[in-house]
């Protein structure tokens, strides 16, 4: 059902990697190796953690995929990490009890210095058949490399995916800043998040759209922030929500 994600290219996939120790080659599917650990399925490639596009070789192996990446920001501090990716207008399925309930365990084993984030959608791949969840550490060299760091993500991966997904609403977010500011509604277990439509992209309905259909359960609920998703595109986003059954949130 799940598989893991390892990027030869990115310093964190290596440390984690590193940690797993035990993962016997299955077979290899021309430059990605599929390996195990423990009964999970572990595809392991050459390039950079964006730059995976074999959703066939995921297709194969399970349903939804867990990428181990570094994160990277203009002012660099500790954190923790955890989105779904995709390049906007289009975007991956997001899998919003997943990538919730690793938000969830990032933030219960962070430890000072670090903090623990929910972004908003954004890099590639862009996914279609397969869900598609990033857990990231940031954000320079000295966290990517840190053992200590990166067993979090370990933790935090083992536990969510060795366990019953909780099934809280699933929601959407429209209008947002990066960094979510509403990531508590997920924390607190009132909604499980999937798709943010941040406010520094181009927000138009079908992108809304396409994020709404890209979700592998029905959103319930979703939070449009007034402010920065201007009319009549807000006006056409909140009605074609409302019309799907979907709970609109006005905030700001």
């Amino acid at each position: 059902m799940y598989v893991l994600v390892l990027s030869l290219g990115d310093p964190v996939s290596r440390t984690f990697l590193d940690l797993l120790k035990e993962v016997p080659l299955v077979e290899t599917r021309g430059e990605v190796e599929i390996r195990k650990y423990r009964d999970l399925p572990v595809v392991v490639h050459r390039g950079d953690s964006t730059e995976f596009h074999r959703e066939d070789v995921l297709a194969d192996l399970g349903k939804y995929a867990v990428f181990i990446s570094r994160h990277e920001m203009s002012n660099p501090r500790p954190i923790f990490t955890v989105h779904t990716p995709g390049t906007w207008p289009d975007v991956s399925v997001s899998n919003p009890h997943l990538v919730s309930a690793v938000f969830r365990a990032l933030c219960k084993y962070a430890y000072e210095p670090f903090t623990c984030a929910f972004e908003a959608t954004h890099h590639p791949p862009n996914t279609s058949a397969v869900s598609a969840t990033f857990v990231e550490v940031g954000s320079t060299e000295g966290e990517w490399t840190d053992r200590k760091a990166v067993d979090v993500l370990l933790r935090s991966v083992e536990e969510t995916l060795g366990g019953v997904l909780p099934e809280n609403p699933p929601a959407m977010v429209v209008g947002d800043l990066h960094y979510v500011t509403v990531a508590d509604m997920a924390l607190r277990g009132e909604v499980d998040l999937g798709h943010v439509v941040p406010k520094y992209v181009e927000i138009t309905l079908e992108a809304v759209k396409t994020a709404y259909r890209k979700h592998t359960a029905p959103v319930k609920k979703a939070v449009v922030f007034r402010k920065n998703v201007k009319n009549p595109t807000r006006g056409e986003v909140v009605e074609f929500l409302r019309s799907q059954g979907v709970e609109v949130v006005l905030k700001g």
